[in-house]
C-alpha cells in the first residue's frame, strides 16, 4: 500500500478520533492508513460508485482490516446517521462537489468535530463557503506533486465572525511591525479600525491562499505565489502588447492587476 505525498498529507491532518467517514474513498487507502497509524479506531469508507467501493472492499480484506473499516454506498454523507462519526475526510474531488456535500449534509456535518478537505479546484470558493457557513480552518498543509500544487485543510465548527477578526488582527499586527499601520496606538487595530477596502482584501487573500498557509509562511505556498506571479505577469504582458484593446481585455488586465497586487501583499507581509 503506497500513498502519494498528497494523500499522506491528508492523513496527517486527521486528528485522533473514535470514528471517521472517508467520503469518496476510492481504493480505501486513506482509511487503511488511518487505521495503520492508529489515528482512528473505526472508519466508514464511502463512495457514490459501486466499482471503487468493491475495489476498496478487496483491499481492506487483503490487509485484514475488515474489523476496523466498513464500506457503504453513499452520495456524500447521505447514508450516514446523525452522530455516527466524529468527522469526515473529503479528498481528491472538485471544490464545488465538496461544497454540495457540505450543503446537503449540513444538519449532520454541523455536529461533527472535524472535517479534512482537499479540494482539487475552486479552492477559494471552498474557503469562502466555510467561513460564511460558521466553520473555521484551524490547520492547513500544501504539497507539490507531479507538477501540481495541492492545498488541504482541517476544519472545525465555530461561531461566525471569529475567523474574520483573527485574520484582521493578525494582519494589522504584521503591518504595524512593518510600519504600514494606520494606527498610532501601541496595540494593533481591531477589525473595527480596519477600513472596508482593507478588510475585503484581507479576506480575499486568505480565501485565495489559505489563512494558516500564510500565517505559517508555508514554503510550498511561497513557491506557488512566485509561480503564479510569473504566470500573471506574462499574461498581462501579452495582453498589453495587443495593438487593439477590447473591453474584455481591459477587464482582464484589471483582474490581473488585482491578483498581482494580492500576491505582492502576501509575499511582503508573510515572507519578507
Amino acid at each position: 500500500m503506497l500513498l502519494s505525498d498528497r494523500m499522506q498529507a491528508v492523513v496527517g491532518l486527521v486528528q485522533p478520533c473514535d470514528r471517521i467517514a472517508d467520503i469518496g474513498c476510492d481504493h480505501g487507502y486513506v482509511a487503511m492508513e488511518l487505521i495503520k497509524r492508529h489515528v482512528c479506531k473505526k472508519i466508514i469508507a464511502m463512495d457514490i460508485n459501486q466499482g471503487p467501493l468493491e475495489q476498496a472492499k478487496g483491499n481492506i480484506r487483503a490487509y485484514g482490516m475488515q474489523e476496523y473499516i466498513t464500506t457503504r454506498l453513499s452520495d456524500g454523507v447521505e447514508a450516514l446517521e446523525d452522530g455516527e462519526v466524529d468527522g469526515i475526510v473529503c479528498a481528491g474531488m472538485g471544490g464545488r462537489l465538496i461544497i454540495n456535500i457540505l450543503t446537503q449534509g449540513k444538519d449532520i456535518i454541523s455536529g461533527m468535530e472535524q472535517l479534512v478537505l482537499q479540494p482539487q479546484s475552486e479552492i477559494s470558493e471552498v474557503r469562502s463557503f466555510l467561513r460564511e457557513s460558521g466553520f473555521v480552518i484551524d490547520k492547513e498543509d500544501m504539497v507539490f506533486e507531479d507538477g501540481k500544487y495541492y492545498p488541504m485543510m482541517h476544519v472545525v465548527p465555530c461561531a461566525f465572525g471569529k475567523q474574520e477578526k483573527q485574520i484582521a488582527d493578525n494582519l494589522a499586527e504584521k503591518c504595524k511591525k512593518k510600519g504600514n499601520s494606520h494606527s498610532d496606538e501601541i496595540a494593533p487595530p481591531s477589525i473595527s479600525q480596519v477600513s472596508k477596502e482593507e478588510a475585503e482584501k484581507l479576506l480575499r487573500v486568505q480565501d485565495t491562499y489559505g489563512p494558516y498557509l500564510l500565517e505559517k509562511a508555508h514554503p510550498v505556498l511561497k513557491k506557488y505565489l512566485l509561480w503564479q506571479k510569473e504566470n500573471y505577469e506574462n499574461i498581462r504582458g501579452n495582453l498589453m502588447c495587443q495593438k487593439k484593446s477590447t473591453p474584455r481585455q481591459q477587464y482582464r488586465i484589471a483582474e490581473l492587476d488585482e491578483e498581482l497586487s494580492d500576491i505582492v501583499f502576501c509575499l511582503y507581509n508573510y515572507y519578507a
